[in-house]
Parts: structure tokens; C-alpha cells; sequence
């Protein structure tokens, strides 16, 4: 049976959360230590951390967080049309010219001319054209990948594939399988024996907004934000502010003036889809120095829960993942869970078994296609 075209699952022209993921050839350590000729390549984690920054201040996509390991990457990307949509012409020539900017001899990238964006804003349906790519993951995922495989492989001096296939995507159509990826791809080095806890899990966004709350901890400033469980304004407020890790990253916690008005809006988007939210401008002014530098596309948010909470639970699971543990989830965590709508019997295994499901789901999803279509007697075999 043929592939299912991307156009199908992924639709730029409205707001989704999706996980997509992608792997090097052979699944090789492209990105590590190469077991055979020891040559290590770990650097290249950090081309991936910054390439996806930079995208993140270019594209109307959010990264609610991410993941570089060895061979593999993950990132749970959410589509903003409606903040593409409000975009200048100007704006949408800029950011397009951003995606592959031109650099000087140390490395610095040189900003667009007039010249070059009049040359785009002349031509309207290349506008919109453009506009619509700047919110179309297949797009980012192509601008991220090809970044890689190039600069990689002109490092090996080789030529060819350095990703094995096209990027895998899962659409994600309720605020629990958004919990759980988050947490299913920030746990990801410990499920690979790469990391004992999270606080060694480099090149997550786990690790990046933790590394933040260090900081801020260590400076003892006069706006200390608090690490209880019943903590949740305070932190939402923090997250939103420039910092030096995470500030390019879309914040955990859905800002409360938000949620009222996706809860409206997503009576009207069509079954199946992320509900879009209207982009507010006071998202970016939260932070003065963060709308100018443009490091995410707005302050939006992930999921109902604060900084501080998903964090202990993350570390609850990856322990408990690391140690052997039997699952337990203590009383203080249900009623986190319970305000998502996610039952607690079964929470550990639904995190680690969370890219089998997709697999599971897959195998429905044929199973009633050749049942409906009548194309094949034989048994379905899982994948």
C-alpha cells in the first residue's frame, strides 16, 4: 500500500500539534561517538540545538520541545497559520530570506536588503505563498534536515543520504498526547541509556528550561518565582520572559487569559485538528527584548500544568523508568493528572510505550482500510 502523502495529515493553513521525528542512515552515530573508528561527532548535536533555535525565530511554528540523541532527533512541533496570517508582506519577505541567510567570513549572518525583500513584496501570490510555507512543518522539517545532512556531510567530505527516509509525523489531537509526547521525547536519553536523570539529558528541552531555573535560583534576584507544586502564575510569567536556554522554546504552562479563548475557538475548527488560537500582540510584548530578537514565534504556551509540575513529574517518570520501578504515582501527582483527563492506572507505560502506540494506531488505521476497501483477504500482520 502506498504512503500516505504529508498533505494529507498535515495541513499548514491550520494549527496542529504534531511530533515528528527523523533517523540517520542505518541508524549509524552520526551524531556521537562512531563505535568503529572512535571519531566523535557530538558537536553536531549542538548544529541541531541551534539550527532549530534559529528556525523557531523565523518560522509561525512553535517548538514545545525537543530532543537530539546519537542517531535520532524528536520534536513536538505546533503549527501558528493565524500568526503567519497577520504578518506584513515585508515581515513574510524577511523571514523567508532568514531561513538560508547569507553569512560574512566570521560566521555572522548578514540581514536581507531593501532590495531583496521589495523583490518578493513586489509579487503578491509569491507573498502568500511564502506565508503559508512559514507555518508548514514539512517545510521546517526540510529546512532542518537538509541543513544537517549538508554541513555533515561536507565535514566527512562524502556525499549522499545522511537522513535514511523521509521525517516520520504524528498528528496529536488532545492536550493528554501532548503531555505524554512531551514527556516521552524529553525522556528519551534515559530510555537510551544515554542519561541517568533529566538533569543529565543534554540537548533536550527538559534540560534547557531547567538549566534556566538554575540560573535563576543562583542569582537570588529580587523576583524569585516559587518551586511548590501549588506554584502556577508566577512561574508562567517567568517562562515567558528572554532566557538564555529556553527562550526560544514555547513555555510549558498555557497562559489562563489564553484558555478561554481556545476553548471558543475550538468549537469552530474542523473535527480532528488543533484548535488555532487567535494570536494576541500582548504576547510579544510580554518581554520587550524577546519580541525584538524574535526568538519564538509568540509566548502561547503548552499545556495546562506549571514549569515546576511538569518537571517533577518528568523526573518521577525517568526514575522510575531507570530504577525498575513498579509505576506507583504518588497522591500528589493524580489530581495534576486527573486535570488533564488522563487516567493515573497505566500513566509510566503509556510515556514509554508511546511510540509503539503510533505503530498500534498505524495498524488499525490499515486494518479498516482493507476492510472497507475489500483490497486484501489475508490477515493483517501488526507492525
Amino acid at each position: 500500500m502506498a504512503r500516505k502523502a504529508r498533505k494529507e495529515s498535515l495541513n499548514p493553513s491550520v494549527s496542529q500539534v504534531v511530533h515528528v521525528w527523523n533517523r540517520c542512515i542505518r541508524a549509524m552515530s552520526l551524531c556521537g561517538v562512531d563505535p568503529l573508528t572512535k571519531t566523535d561527532r557530538e558537536h553536531r548535536r549542538q548544529w541541531s540545538r541551534d539550527r532549530l533555535e534559529h528556525l523557531a525565530g523565523v518560522f509561525a511554528v512553535e517548538i514545545l520541545t525537543f530532543a537530539v540523541l546519537h542517531n535520532h532527533t524528536h520534536q513536538v512541533l505546533r503549527s501558528r497559520p493565524d500568526i503567519a496570517r497577520q504578518w506584513s508582506p515585508e515581515t513574510v519577505a524577511r523571514r523567508s530570506l532568514m531561513i538560508t541567510p547569507k553569512r560574512d567570513r566570521d560566521g555572522n549572518i548578514i540581514e536581507p536588503t531593501t532590495k531583496q525583500i521589495e523583490a518578493i513584496t513586489s509579487k503578491p501570490k509569491l507573498v502568500e505563498k511564502l506565508r503559508l510555507k512559514l507555518s508548514d512543518i514539512s517545510y521546517w522539517m526540510q529546512s532542518y534536515a537538509q541543513y544537517i545532512a549538508v554541513r555533515s556531510n561536507r565535514e566527512d567530505k562524502q556525499v549522499g543520504h545522511f537522513w535514511e527516509s523521509r521525517f516520520k509525523a504524528h498528528v496529536l489531537l488532545d492536550a493528554s498526547s501532548v503531555l505524554r509526547c512531551m514527556m516521552y521525547v524529553d525522556l528519551n536519553p534515559i530510555r537510551a541509556g544515554m542519561a541517568e536523570s533529566i538533569e543529565e539529558s543534554d540537548y533536550t528541552g527538559a534540560k534547557e528550561r531547567l538549566d534556566d531555573l538554575r540560573v535563576h535560583l543562583a542569582t537570588q534576584g529580587e523576583n524569585q518565582i516559587s518551586l511548590q507544586l501549588h506554584s502556577g502564575s508566577d512561574s508562567a510569567q517567568w517562562e515567558r520572559l528572554d532566557h538564555a536556554c529556553s527562550g526560544w522554546l514555547s513555555p510549558v504552562e498555557i497562559d489562563p487569559q489564553d484558555i478561554e479563548s481556545a476553548e471558543k475557538s475550538a468549537s469552530q475548527e474542523p473535527a480532528g485538528q488543533e484548535a488555532a488560537v487567535t494570536y494576541s500582540s500582548a504576547d510579544e510584548t510580554l518581554n520587550s527584548q524577546a519580541a525584538k530578537r524574535a526568538r519564538r514565534a509568540s509566548c502561547r504556551g503548552s499545556i495546562r500544568m506549571s514549569l515546576v509540575k511538569y518537571l517533577w513529574i518528568l523526573d518521577l517518570v525517568g526514575r522510575q523508568q531507570k530504577d525498575g520501578g513498579s509505576g506507583f504515582i504518588p497522591a500528589e501527582a493524580v489530581p495534576l493528572l486527573q486535570q488533564l483527563n488522563i487516567e493515573p492506572t497505566g500513566f509510566y507505560e503509556s510515556i514509554w510505550l508511546f511510540g509503539r502506540r503510533f505503530k498500534a494506531s498505524r495498524f488499525n488505521q490499515l486494518k479498516t482500510e482493507v476492510s472497507e476497501n475489500q483490497q486484501q483477504r489475508q490477515p493483517v500482520v501488526a507492525l
